[in-house]
Order: C-alpha cells, then structure tokens, then sequence
C-alpha cells in the first residue's frame, strides 16, 4: 500500500486539548485588550472633555471625540477577533472540520460558520471593507456600542456646549 492512499491518523484528543487552550489562550487576551482599551479611553476623555469645558475650548472636545472614536474603533477589532478566535474553538471542539492542529489561524474557518458569528460584514459587501471595518454586530453590542455611543454623545455635547 501507497503512502498516497493512506488516511490521515484520527487527532489526538490530547492534541486536541492543548489546542483548545492555546484558542482560549487567545480568546482570553483580546478580552484583556479590550477592557484595556476601555481603562485608558477614560482619564483621557475625562481630561479633553473637563479642559475644554473649563478653558471653553471646544477643540479640545473634538481631540476628545477623536480619542473615543479611534478607541472605539481600536475596541471593535479586539472584540471581532475575540469573536472569529471563539467560532474557532467551537470549529476545534466539534471536530467536525478539518482543521489543521494547533492551528490559530481564524481564516482556516470553515465557509460554513455564518459571518455573524465571526464578527463579519456580510457575504455581499466588499472584501476591504470586511478587512478595514468589524462587521455591524460588533458595532452594535453591548461592548462597543453602548459603551462608546454615551461617551461619543457627550464630547458632541460639550463641543456644542463650549462653541
């Protein structure tokens, strides 16, 4: 017998668990990022949006709306990679598909995983926006949206305030 007609060995399940932590590994750190980001984003806009509303500077307010949008912005690809490393796990776990071992490639996903899941744009829209932009469900979830939109809203606020 060939080794071209050979099969491929079933994974180890030992293989396959040390797998899985490496993902969660990966998971736990864009999770980090995230909060991290969040943890910075607060004494600066607390300093733009508190010095311009004292100095009456309200392009300063703007520096600080620039600082929330480019955070928020910063925030959203940790959590669309947080999302695209989770369907990779459950991709792993399963064991449904052929993924490589010890493989932390997200792209290796399967075509079938829906774009939701990964934090995606959908099917329909241009390949360099899914590459510049997290898709609409990491814009609108609780994570980023709620928590950036207020902060947004209030250097809008204040800039108008100060003008």
């Amino acid at each position: 017998m060939s080794d071209v007609d050979a099969t491929p060995p079933p994974p180890d399940p030992e293989d396959r668990r040390k797998h899985l932590d490496f993902i969660q590994s990966v998971v736990t750190r864009m999770s980090a990022a995230s909060s991290n980001a969040k943890a910075w984003l607060l004494p600066v806009v607390t300093a733009a949006y508190g010095y311009a509303l004292t100095q009456k500077a309200d392009s300063v307010a703007l520096l600080g709306l620039g600082a929330t949008l480019l955070f928020a912005y910063l925030d959203a690809n940790y959590l669309r990679q947080e999302k695209r490393f989770r369907s990779l796990y459950k991709a792993v776990a399963s064991g449904r598909y052929n993924i490589a071992t010890f493989s932390l490639q997200p792209d290796d996903l399967p075509s079938e995983v829906p774009t939701k899941e990964k934090g995606d744009w959908p099917a329909a829209t241009p390949r360099w926006i899914n590459r510049l932009l997290p898709g609409p469900n990491v814009w609108l979830s609780w994570s980023v949206g709620v928590f950036y939109v207020p902060v947004a809203l209030l250097g809008v606020v204040i800039a108008c305030i100060v003008r």
